[in-house]
């Protein structure tokens, strides 16, 4: 049976299904629900908001491997780029419920 990876706005709603079977508030799970809310926002609201939200990173942990986030797809994924420095694009897009190690630091802060 294929497994059903959590969407990214219910991820953003409700928190992942280990924090929620838990009953707690882990405060980088959080943070990341609030990144990623931000980026699921309309294109033009992202745009008009632009110089708020780039004060703020998000970093996770994929398959062993450290990855900036860069966005959020309706299709229900998140965009990972290896280059800690990028604002804009990616090198992979993942299911939400495959990340780990939150950070608004970065893997090295």
């Amino acid at each position: 049976m294929e497994k059903k990876h959590q969407h990214v706005d219910d991820f953003t709603s409700f928190g992942s299904r280990i924090d929620i079977m838990a009953g707690n508030q882990d405060p980088m799970e959080v943070y990341a629900r609030w990144f990623l809310m931000l980026h699921r926002l309309p294109a033009i609201m992202q745009s008009a908001f632009h110089e708020q939200m780039d004060k703020y990173r998000l970093f996770c942990t994929y398959n062993g491997e450290h990855y900036r986030v860069t966005g959020a797809s309706r299709m229900g994924d998140i965009c990972l780029t290896k280059d800690m420095q990028k604002d804009i694009g990616y090198d992979t897009r993942v299911f939400v419920d495959e990340c780990l190690n939150w950070s608004a630091t970065g893997p090295f802060g």
